[in-house]
C-alpha cells in the first residue's frame, strides 16, 4: 500500500511540474539563403561533366549516343556514364540532408 501511495505520489509530482517555455532566440529577418553547398554540388558535378567531355569526347556522357544503334560501348565509357550518375546522385543526397539538417 506504501509503495503505491509513493509511486502515486512521484507520478504526480512528475507530471504536475510546471511547464517553462524555452528561450529561443528569433532568427532575424534579414537572414539570407546560403548559397555555398549548391555552388559546391554544381560545380562538382560540371567537374565531372567536364573530364568526361574533354577526356572521351560528348559520346562519354549519360543520353548521348554512345549506346545509339547497337553500338559497342568501350568500358571506359560506361564508366564515365556511371560517374556522371554517381556524382550527381551524391551531390543531391547531401543537398537533401544539408536541406533537411543543416540549415
Amino acid at each position: 500500500m506504501l509503495r503505491a501511495f509513493l509511486i502515486a505520489g512521484i507520478t504526480l509530482g512528475i507530471l504536475l511540474q510546471p511547464v517553462t517555455a524555452s528561450a529561443q532566440p528569433a532568427r532575424p529577418a534579414t537572414e539570407q539563403m546560403d548559397w555555398r553547398p549548391i555552388a559546391i554540388g554544381l560545380g562538382a558535378v560540371a567537374g565531372v561533366v567536364a573530364f568526361n567531355v574533354l577526356v572521351l569526347g560528348v559520346d562519354a556522357l549519360p543520353g548521348s549516343l554512345g549506346y545509339g544503334a547497337g553500338a559497342t560501348v568501350p568500358a571506359e565509357m560506361s564508366v564515365a556514364m556511371s560517374r556522371v550518375y554517381a556524382t550527381a546522385s551524391a551531390v543531391a543526397g547531401g543537398l537533401i540532408a544539408w536541406y533537411g539538417f543543416g540549415r
